[in-house]
């Protein structure tokens, strides 16, 4: 080895006695590589000083229209579908990055249907994309992508613990329950019982519906210990009507309930419950615009803002960053708990499609 040489990422190959494809895994920290060969190619890198050429890198991707990023996310089965918001962050990065060649391909999956998932990353999989964007929904499903892909993957709106390490950017649900928790308790204090309902498709609740009920229930318990609160939790099905259900009725007409928090964002199906409910303060989640028009008439006092428009936007923004320059800084990230009231929605872009 030459002291002052500029050495070629096929120098590295050559003089670590591996292919250089091995070599671009390991710069890019991608699997697919065992310990023992990363840690030869790490050292040749060490010792020839080796520094990837970020302009040259980027030109190649460009000219080659070579970044092609598959995103897959649940159906969107109606107008006030959450999903279509991280689709519209996607594709404003995609529409600032179009002259660097950065193309994006849309999978839809069933989220109730773990096979959907499946079929949908088998697909992926056997096409050459440059990274994989999704949401870990499905706790076996997602550990089996990340360990088959051999690409970046990361996933939106969520976190779960996986067997490998996997990237994420998401809100911190259990802290998001918190939040709601705090907010209802200084308006609630211990006057009153309290509500969480989980709005359900085929009886099924999220993971990160239940974190956030998880979350609500720790600040109680966590901040009041000696004290006993009043905190009922129902699963209500998105395909019964608004009204109040046979679940429903039996808590509002025996118990005081001051506090109602919706972990997703369908706050405004409850709409009928909550003019039933007389000094009730209700936390809801994400600014749809049935959402948005409930919090403007005080039916809704809180909206906790999770961004999915800005996820999708940073995913596609931190893959691009990453697959140029291998820079992994946005391939993780928490979304800030952001709360919303009456009062700031005008300074908030709400989506009315």
């Amino acid at each position: 080895m030459k002291p002052g040489r500029n050495y070629s990422i096929k120098d590295i190959a050559r003089l670590a006695n591996v292919s250089i494809g091995t070599v671009d895994r390991v710069l890019h920290d991608r699997k697919g590589v065992s310990q023992t060969t990363k840690e030869r190619v790490l050292a040749v890198i060490k010792k020839t000083g080796y520094k990837k050429n970020i302009m040259a890198s980027r030109l190649k991707l460009a000219s080659n229209h070579i970044i092609k990023i598959a995103v897959l996310l649940p159906e969107i089965k109606d107008d006030w579908s959450y999903w279509k918001w991280p689709k519209l962050g996607v594709t404003r990065a995609v529409s600032e990055l179009l002259e660097s060649g950065v193309r994006i391909k849309y999978f839809h999956f069933d989220a109730d249907l773990e096979e959907s998932f499946q079929a949908n990353c088998r697909k992926i999989l056997s096409e050459n994309y440059s990274a994989i964007v999704t949401v870990p929904f499905m706790k076996d499903a997602s550990n089996e992508l990340v360990k088959l892909a051999s690409v970046p993957d990361i996933f939106l709106d969520t976190y779960r613990s996986l067997n490998n390490s996997a990237n994420f950017i998401h809100q911190d649900s259990h802290v998001a329950g918190m939040v709601a928790g705090r907010l209802l308790y200084n308006l609630v204090g211990e006057e009153g019982a309290y509500l969480v309902v989980n709005m359900t498709e085929n009886g099924i609740v999220r993971i990160n519906c239940q974190q956030r009920e998880n979350g609500f229930r720790d600040f109680f318990s966590k901040n009041f210990p000696e004290k006993e609160f009043s905190i009922f939790s129902i699963n209500h099905s998105l395909e019964d009507s608004h009204s109040i259900s046979e679940e429903l009725s039996p808590i509002f007409t025996q118990e005081n309930i001051r506090g109602l928090f919706v972990t997703n964002s369908r706050a405004f199906m409850l709409r009928e419950v909550m003019a039933l409910l007389t000094d009730c303060f209700t936390v809801g989640f994400d600014l749809n615009y049935k959402n948005t028009e409930l919090l403007r008439e005080q039916e809704i006092h809180f909206i906790i803002n999770q961004k999915p428009d800005y996820q999708g936007y940073m995913a596609i923004k931190g893959v691009y960053k990453y697959l140029t320059e291998g820079n992994k800084e946005g391939l993780n990230m928490k979304i800030p708990v952001e709360i919303i009231v009456k009062e700031n929605i005008p300074i908030y872009e709400i989506d009315t499609i």
